[in-house]
């Protein structure tokens, strides 16, 4: 009973923030980056600093629902309806985390209203990028996010190659865990948003096009700060991707990412990013 009463006051309580923070906290825009960690989620988030902007936003809910959203484990409707009731109870202004980008399916139908930024890396850079980041601050066995990078990464379903022996020694996953993962979250937000909801921004090109962001957003560029549009670089360079076989990288990426790479980094490959002659 003492639960029961509990839950009910707790709901009371969200229907009433629900109704009243419209009034109070009016939003200036309503932006959210749904990119992969490691293209500059951090970044977003900071240059919207002078907005109400956050990284990660109400992981406690979005964290558990992304993962039974991808292991089919919840209803598309109830995605939209837990979405639909955060969004009007945190009322952001700009949200910026990977977890949009898994669920945003759900979430663009909850937010008819928002727009959104999807940020790209090439997949060689940002795989050796997530890679420094996972290495640096390995997460705690058993974390939430490390259940969720189990999921994403398919690490039960795709076993490892004799070519992904030097990744293996270090204790990461086989190279096409991670190759799958940028294709399929990337193809994901674009086959999901049409293009008048969309703005695609390269990571390495965030501070040239402040102006298109906040034209985008709907504010005034002096409003963003410039100032916070390299946050969380790694601190140590692994280069992991370097330590496998320049062929079987490359073999990798036209695998899982070959259209996507071909459409939006058509002059990027292994052999020139690492100096490398893939093939005879």
């Amino acid at each position: 009973m003492r639960r029961f009463l509990a839950d009910s006051v707790r709901a009371a309580r969200e229907r009433a923030k629900a109704l009243v923070l419209p009034l109070l906290r009016p939003r200036r825009l309503d932006v959210c980056c749904c990119g992969l960690s490691k293209t500059g989620t951090h970044s977003l988030a900071g240059i919207f600093e002078n907005y109400r902007s956050a990284h990660h936003p109400d992981g406690g809910v979005r964290l558990p629902l992304a993962m039974a959203w991808l292991k089919s484990e919840v209803s598309e409707a109830e995605a939209t309806r837990i979405l639909r009731r955060r969004d009007r109870i945190l009322r952001l202004e700009m949200e910026s985390s990977s977890l949009t980008g898994i669920l945003i399916g759900p979430l663009s139908r909850a937010c008819p209203g928002k727009k959104f930024i999807l940020t790209l890396r090439d997949v060689y850079s940002w795989c050796d990028s997530w890679i420094d980041h996972n290495l640096n601050q390995p997460a705690e066995p058993g974390s939430p996010w490390a259940r969720l990078d189990h999921i994403r990464l398919r690490i039960d379903e795709l076993a490892a190659t004799k070519f992904d022996e030097p990744f293996v020694a270090r204790g990461l996953h086989p190279l096409a865990c991670y190759f799958q993962l940028w294709s399929d979250h990337n193809r994901r937000v674009l086959e999901t948003l049409p293009s008048e909801r969309l703005l695609l921004l390269e990571t390495r090109r965030i501070e040239e096009r402040m102006q298109d962001i906040a034209a985008w957003a709907g504010v005034p560029a002096e409003g963003l700060r410039r100032d916070r549009s390299r946050l969380f670089v790694a601190p140590k360079k692994h280069r992991a991707l370097a330590s496998l076989d320049p062929s079987y990288v490359q073999d990798t990426a036209d695998r899982f990412c070959g259209p996507l790479m071909t459409r939006y980094f058509p002059d990027v490959s292994w052999a020139r990013e690492s100096g490398a002659v893939v093939g005879d």
